[in-house]
């Protein structure tokens, strides 16, 4: 009797032993399951629906100087073949000419701007600069324009105002917030207005709006597109094929017979690694760019030979 009662405890203590074990088994299974749900989540993923191109070389050109360029929010060739840039919201309607080199060749106070929140250049075939004064991180401005500068006047020489037709509340609900705009393109004597999503989705919209100055237009929406990172800058290749957006750590190139069609042709990513914040951006030919940073740095994108 008294063995079968060392047997019956023995294999009570088995058991007890062997449910332990597959409790601590489950249990790690489910921490290492809850380990890996908090991996570090990938901060600019790449956007389904578009290729991978690393056919591209960033390299570093130069670095503006903090006190002469304190900020470089836009990107555009000027007339004597340099580039002009110009910082955004809470500074002077003021233009900086640097060389490739980084170095500032000119500071041009623009008669009649105000710098409102600058976030982009353009220069049309007219010979006009244009800028985005279109920055709208709140989504409350009712006052949207586009400015046209005259390059050897340096003043403001008319306005292009506009107002979203799918906007009614200023701001709109916190899901809703797509009214920010921070990269554009002229083409064809319109301009091209890609949106900064701050709201919910990932969605681009694209907007037309007509060079028209004089009284504010209303524009609908043309077409939008999934993008998982911020959008703040745009261009179009002299020839007219290619545009680009300029995302964190991205440049989406998108093939198109026209800017209206930007969303539905041939899409692709090109990485760019650390390139800071960057939000000017520049053809200088039919493949490569110039990006400049916030902080004034100045890279070439350019095509691998």
């Amino acid at each position: 009797m008294k063995n079968k009662l060392l047997e019956i405890t023995a294999g009570l203590s088995l058991l007890v032993a062997v449910a332990c074990d597959s409790g601590s088994a489950q249990n790690e299974e489910t921490t290492s399951g809850k380990k890996e749900k908090k991996g570090k989540k990938d901060k600019n993923p790449a956007t389904e629906g578009f290729a991978v191109n690393n056919t591209y070389d960033l390299s570093e050109m130069s670095k503006m100087g903090k006190k002469s360029v304190p900020e470089s929010s836009g990107l555009e060739a000027s007339a004597d073949g340099n580039f002009w840039t110009h910082p955004d919201a809470g500074n002077d309607a003021v233009l900086y000419k640097i060389n490739q080199s980084g170095e500032l060749l000119e500071t041009m106070n623009v008669a009649g701007g105000k710098n409102n929140d600058w976030e982009d250049i353009a220069r049309g075939d007219d010979g006009f600069l244009y800028i985005g004064d279109m920055g709208n991180n709140e989504n409350t401005r009712q006052d949207l324009q586009i400015v046209k500068i005259d390059e050897k006047a340096k003043k403001v020489v008319g306005t292009i105002p506009f107002k979203y037709a799918d906007q009614t509340e200023f701001p709109p609900a916190k899901k809703e917030l797509n009214f920010d705009v921070e990269g554009f393109l002229m083409h064809n004597n319109s301009f091209y207005l890609f949106t900064k999503n701050r709201g919910k989705g990932d969605w681009v919209k694209l907007y037309k709006v007509a060079n028209t100055p004089g009284a504010s237009q209303t524009v609908q929406p043309l077409d939008s597109i999934q993008i998982t990172t911020k959008i703040t800058a745009a261009d179009i290749s002299p020839n007219g094929k290619h545009i680009a957006l300029l995302g964190e750590g991205w440049v989406y190139l998108l093939e198109a017979d026209s800017p209206e069609n930007a969303f539905k042709g041939k899409k692709e990513q090109i990485p760019l690694g650390k390139a800071g914040q960057a939000e000017g951006l520049l053809f200088v030919n039919d493949t490569d760019m110039m990006i400049s940073n916030e902080k004034g740095t100045l890279y070439k994108l350019s095509l691998k030979k």
